[in-house]
């Protein structure tokens, strides 16, 4: 009997328990988890990849869903999948500011071991309800698609900001009396690519995934119309009860051609004083932030972080957090970071408000999983907006005293190298 006939038949068995929530879990043979998910037409669609392959997730349907990063306590043993965008000011339609989604069915796969999660939450409705609403859903499930590679061929692009106002935001942030008040801003483009046929997500972001394997890897789908993805290298947090793990990562070089041109842009990289004094802003703010819910703080050794077309400065840190410690309080206190954002937090986030052309939506927010155990979020960079036949891919500059407006163009053109090498320019 499969796992889904067995969930089936589970369901049809079973009488109410004490309590209002419910997750079974049955064992699956390994297959394919965006495959899977790709063949679906339920929503909301969620797809999570840990980095270097430790682990993923697809999940569709919901039990419940919340607008707080909170569990509340007859959930308690729940794991939730969602984010945060950058900012409330700035939002896309159908992605909320936050939004967090117990799912009704989950595909989980850790090392070699793969299995599906049913979730039923009976608080807001009635658990026979919640049955036949989940049995209904495995009545619709659709065996796995293969990801063939998908030919994508785009017609046009632009640019928001074009290159002649971004170097006017550059040169307003470089500015000596802008300076006195705010060290770094961290600007952004949307480059929105119109493609000859519609786009299949979950092609793409396998595509994606195959030249960045050591990166988070995710797919948000809360309607059929609206698709965030992404292949972002940098961690948020890891929370393991008390023990908690970020990183700062700030600072950029692109790979080089050959061994001894990558190391010596590597070696750059480590002693630039500008891309230097950049990281320190990101390391100061975080541990600023850190101190106000942390006993105890550490950092590692600095080093450098290598992706398929860049490179990043990165230094670990390690903190044990007070015991009346949240999730809602660390993403409040950590998120955006200074490497999306800037610093001091308030000015920089006030002028991106104020003069950035477009939404950033859930671009360089906090995407990732929930639960009271153990949660994982990481910074949602690296990453395209799929709606229909547009692409938008998104990229940002930290701008500090000395920054070249040419040359952090340039830095926004490696940032959406991958993804546009998965792309034809017509």
């Amino acid at each position: 009997m499969s796992a889904f006939n067995a969930l089936k038949h589970a369901l049809l068995e079973l009488k109410q328990p004490e309590g209002v929530f419910l997750s079974l879990s049955f064992s699956l043979p390994s297959l394919s988890l965006l495959g899977w998910l790709k063949a679906q037409t339920h929503y909301p669609q969620i797809y999570l990849s840990d980095k270097d392959d430790q682990g993923e997730v697809a999940a569709i349907g919901q039990a419940w869903h919340t607008d707080q990063a909170e569990i509340p306590n007859d959930i308690h043993k729940a794991r939730l999948y969602g984010g945060m965008g950058f900012s409330s000011h700035s939002i896309w339609p159908n992605f909320p500011h936050c939004q967090f989604v117990l799912p009704r069915l989950e595909i989980r796969r850790q090392g070699r071991i793969t299995k599906l999660v049913c979730n039923l939450y009976w608080a807001t409705s009635d658990f026979v309800s919640q049955v036949n609403t989940t049995l209904a859903l495995l009545d619709s499930l659709n065996p796995a698609e293969a990801l063939a590679k998908q030919s994508i061929l785009i017609s046009q692009r632009q640019d928001t900001p074009n290159k002649q106002d971004w170097r006017k935001l550059v040169e307003q942030v470089t500015d000596d009396d802008f300076q006195q008040l705010t060290a770094k801003v961290v600007l952004s483009r949307r480059t929105q690519l119109t493609s000859l046929t519609q786009v299949d997500q979950c092609a793409l972001l396998h595509q994606w995934q195959m030249v960045n394997p050591n990166c988070f890897q995710f797919l948000f789908s809360f309607s059929p119309d609206s698709h965030f993805i992404g292949c972002t290298p940098e961690r948020l947090y890891l929370r393991s009860g008390a023990r908690l793990t970020t990183e700062s990562l700030a600072g950029t070089m692109p790979r080089g051609a050959t061994t001894e041109a990558d190391e010596k842009l590597s070696y750059i990289l480590l002693h630039d004083q500008k891309i230097k004094r950049e990281n320190q802003l990101v390391l100061d703010d975080i541990l600023a932030q850190l101190s106000k819910v942390s006993l105890d703080i550490g950092l590692d050794k600095i080093g450098i972080l290598k992706l398929n077309q860049l490179q990043h400065l990165k230094q670990r840190i390690h903190a044990y957090l007070k015991p009346d410690a949240s999730d809602h309080d660390l993403l409040n206190a950590l998120h955006p970071t200074p490497a999306v954002g800037g610093t001091p937090r308030k000015s920089a986030l006030a002028f991106i408000e104020q003069n950035e052309p477009y939404p950033r939506g859930w671009y360089a927010g906090a995407i990732g999983i929930l639960s009271q155990q153990q949660s994982q979020f990481a910074v949602a960079i690296r990453s395209a907006l799929i709606q229909h036949n547009q692409i938008a891919l998104f990229a940002g500059a930290g701008i500090v005293k000395g920054s070249d407006p040419e040359l952090e163009w340039q830095e926004l053109e490696h940032k959406i190298a991958t993804p546009l090498s998965l792309l034809q320019l017509n």
